[in-house]
């Protein structure tokens, strides 16, 4: 008897088979905060926080005559600096219908939706804390981050020319100003591109690549960096905005001490007045940036991303 060559298949058969609908949600948004999570936290007490800051004058030689009368000097002068802070907040509403309702992945989707924006304002912060230019009390006040403190030591490659890439000269130059001035760098933010360029340094003030004997493996990635000014840990930073065009961004070597996140007002997840048949969620925080001594810290613009 021959084979069935055919499926059989019963009108309407389609409306008894079930959905397969997973309950794991994947997100691979990027997360990590690496200049947030590495500085301090205080608490500050107004909308314009202020500090001082102060200078030694350049050593020199102090030989007096003997017996010589008293010479008196100016006494030192302190900078008054200061930073707006900056409100960040993020706002969703669920129906009740939604909350109640059994659903994928999540049992609450208020809590659900909860976690991701909380996420989301951890991100805009990052990136404000990094990229912000100016500090200003204009509607809405704005905190300046790195991009705007940092002025003294730096290097900016002009866009459009051939000598855009960063190198390990330059590097070592800045590391060299921030130690001149009296910083003690230890931390490096660096965008995919710049993180890649490091690793691939062959100077003689590092390691480039790690053995792994018991794996027999090659780690070609640098973690650490060893310069004659001291061992910085470079940090693969996600949130490094673009600098004079897109295809350029700044890499930050940080002495992380001299920067604190000053909050105003701490994270808050409230639930706002019901209006009606939903539920209606505000995430709230109020921060600004202190830097207690920028000269401490350098800057490297534009950079170019490719390789």
């Amino acid at each position: 008897m021959a084979g069935t060559t055919s499926t059989y298949n019963p009108s309407g058969i389609t409306t008894a088979l079930r959905e397969e609908l997973s309950d794991v949600i994947t997100n691979i948004s990027p997360t990590d905060t690496v200049f947030m999570s590495n500085i301090g936290k205080i608490s500050v007490k107004s909308k314009h926080p202020e500090w001082l800051t102060d200078s030694l004058a350049s050593a020199a030689n102090c030989a007096v005559t003997e017996g010589n009368d008293a010479v008196l000097s100016d006494g030192h002068a302190q900078t008054r600096v200061g930073n707006y802070t900056q409100i960040a907040a993020k706002w969703f509403a669920v129906s009740d219908t939604l909350e109640a309702v059994d659903k994928a992945g999540r049992k609450s989707e208020i809590a659900y939706q909860t976690s991701l924006f909380l996420k989301e304002l951890a991100r805009d912060m990052e990136y404000g804390l990094i990229n912000n230019t100016t500090s200003t009390s204009a509607d809405p006040r704005k905190a300046m981050g790195l991009a705007g403190w940092i002025t003294t030591n730096g290097a900016t490659y002009t866009t459009g020319t051939a000598s855009t890439t960063l190198t390990e000269k330059l590097f070592n130059d800045q590391l060299q100003a921030c130690w001149v001035e009296g910083g003690n760098p230890g931390m490096v933010l660096a965008g995919a591109i710049q993180k890649r360029r490091i690793s691939a340094f062959n100077g003689n003030s590092k390691i480039t690549t790690n053995m792994d004997a018991e794996n027999k493996k090659i780690i070609l990635s640098v973690d650490f960096y060893e310069s004659d000014f001291g061992v910085v840990k470079v940090y693969a930073s996600r949130f490094i905005g673009q600098d004079d065009s897109a295809d350029y961004e700044s890499v930050y070597i940080l002495d992380k001490e001299k920067f604190q996140l000053g909050v105003l007002q701490g994270l808050k997840t409230e639930k706002l007045a019901k209006t009606g048949l939903s539920q209606k969620i505000q995430m709230s925080t109020e921060y600004t940036l202190i830097s207690r001594q920028e000269k401490a810290s350098a800057r490297i613009k534009n950079c170019h991303k490719s390789l």
